[in-house]
């Protein structure tokens, strides 16, 4: 789920602009609140067998329990099996609380939602997280997916952190596909998932069929 809003004059406004602007005015916790319901309400256009991957900011939660109390209910009132949604930790490499982090994955756990980090490639702390949290999903950035078929280094990269997420029994998701030579290269070390251009890009309505990719 991509959170795109419209400015006066019908500009798309991304949220590389948006967070920021929020978090100047100290709204951030508002802006991610929004972001959340809405995308909850969406997963009822999806199919049913569908997951809903949605991010969430864990600086902008300060009490789970009261917090993201909205977002069960809300998932709960339209009886949408909460398995299907996958909260995305961003910006986990920044992540110095984990107690905090933890806290908000055991909330989403106990309601029966998994969760997945973000951006894992992108600095020390996150793979250090990894061991720790055993989430159900990890994310490879996609500074190193993109030209992984041609770059050693980078192969270097996802084969360590490929390891590392079957270690603690995580399915590794692949960001930011835009090529059929890096995706075939990362299915065929064992990657599970994958998302980026090469699929579909971003539009307002979901695919009325479904992109397979041999």
């Amino acid at each position: 789920m991509l959170a795109r809003f419209v400015n006066e004059e019908g500009d798309i406004i991304y949220p590389n602009v948006l967070f920021p602007a929020a978090k100047a005015r100290g709204r951030t916790f508002a802006l991610d609140r929004l972001c959340r319901i809405n995308a909850v309400r969406q997963v009822k256009r999806l199919n049913v067998h569908q997951k809903a991957i949605i991010n969430f900011i864990p600086t902008a939660i300060y009490r789970p329990e009261y917090c993201l109390r909205t977002t069960v209910a809300i998932a709960n009132k339209l009886s949408i099996d909460s398995s299907r949604f996958v909260f995305e930790v961003v910006e986990t490499e920044k992540i110095e609380d984990t107690e905090h982090l933890k806290s908000i994955l055991q909330y989403y756990q106990d309601n029966g939602f998994h969760y997945a980090l973000d951006d894992v490639g992108a600095g020390y702390n996150t793979m250090y997280l990894l061991s720790d949290l055993k989430p159900p999903y990890v994310k490879l950035d996609m500074t190193f997916v993109q030209g992984v078929s041609q770059s050693v280094e980078k192969q270097g990269v996802a084969l360590s952190f490929l390891k590392k997420a079957k270690d603690i029994d995580a399915k590794a998701l692949a960001e930011g596909v835009e090529s059929v030579e890096d995706f075939e290269w990362l299915k065929s070390q064992g990657y599970d998932l994958f998302q980026g251009y090469l699929f579909g890009k971003p539009a307002p309505e979901p695919l009325e069929v479904e992109t397979v990719v041999i």
